[in-house]
């Protein structure tokens, strides 16, 4: 497997300062500073954790809920997702180490997975031969950083005095939340379907700890949290792993 790109850190000290003099004003600091500032926290952190809950359908996709924890610069992660038809967990531990594990909520899906040997709740270790096909789940996550602040690096002078900022609590950490239009030409490619996103950036690191992409009464959700903090991904149990040679 192709090791995951490591998000490229933006260069210079300007956003940094930016920031500081910015919180030390008082009051919310611009939207374009505060984001550039956490969009090199996130290039820079060596691992994180990204969430996706989306019940509502905003984004009008198959996938209802999905997460990604792991290591920005190896190949060592785990994700969750779920569908309308099945939920998959997948462990990539290194290059050569991948495991999968499927339930099936929809019958004809399972009838046509049909893999005897396995039993439910069961790893199945991915042949060598078919761990590059593991990477379609890795496409989304290579470059992330690019695509949450696109909205935002995409903004005019006009757009920009439209959103709506304000000082508030998210889970009993003070956060700043930015309220921006997603009607306009900007790039929303992680938010389609939004009508309005709100960013919110904790007040003391300036990090991004939420994304609310909302259309009409319906809510999708992103979070970002776990910087360099997420431990290394290992294999599971043996006795959790089917026994069996089996090929995608």
């Amino acid at each position: 497997m192709t090791r995951p790109t490591r998000w490229l850190s933006l260069t210079g000290l300007g956003v940094v300062s930016a920031w500081t003099l910015a919180a030390c004003s008082g009051g919310a600091p611009d939207l374009t500073e505060i984001s550039e500032s956490a969009q090199q926290s996130m290039e820079e952190a060596e691992s994180l954790t990204y969430t996706l809950s989306d019940p509502d359908g905003v984004h009008a996709n198959d996938l209802s809920a999905m997460e990604f924890s792991g290591q920005t610069d190896q190949a060592n992660f785990a994700i969750k997702a779920n569908t309308t038809d099945m939920d998959m967990e997948i462990l990539v531990v290194d290059q050569q180490s991948t495991f999968i594990r499927m339930t099936f909520t929809d019958e004809d899906m399972q009838a046509m997975f049909d893999a005897e040997g396995i039993e439910e709740g069961q790893w199945i270790k991915t042949p060598e031969s078919e761990v590059a096909d593991i990477e379609q789940f890795t496409d989304e996550f290579e470059g992330l950083s690019d695509r949450t602040f696109a909205l935002t690096e995409g903004l005019t002078e006009e757009d920009l005095e439209a959103v709506e900022v304000e000082e508030t609590e998210l889970e009993d950490q003070a956060v700043y939340k930015y309220t921006v239009p997603a009607t306009g030409e900007t790039e929303t490619e992680l938010y389609p379907g939004a009508d309005t996103v709100a960013f919110y950036f904790s007040q003391d690191s300036s990090e991004l700890v939420q994304v609310e992409a909302s259309a009409g009464e319906s809510t999708a959700t992103h979070t970002y949290g776990d910087y360099d903090s997420v431990e290394p991904i290992e294999a599971p149990p043996e006795d959790e792993i089917a026994d069996l040679d089996w090929e995608f």
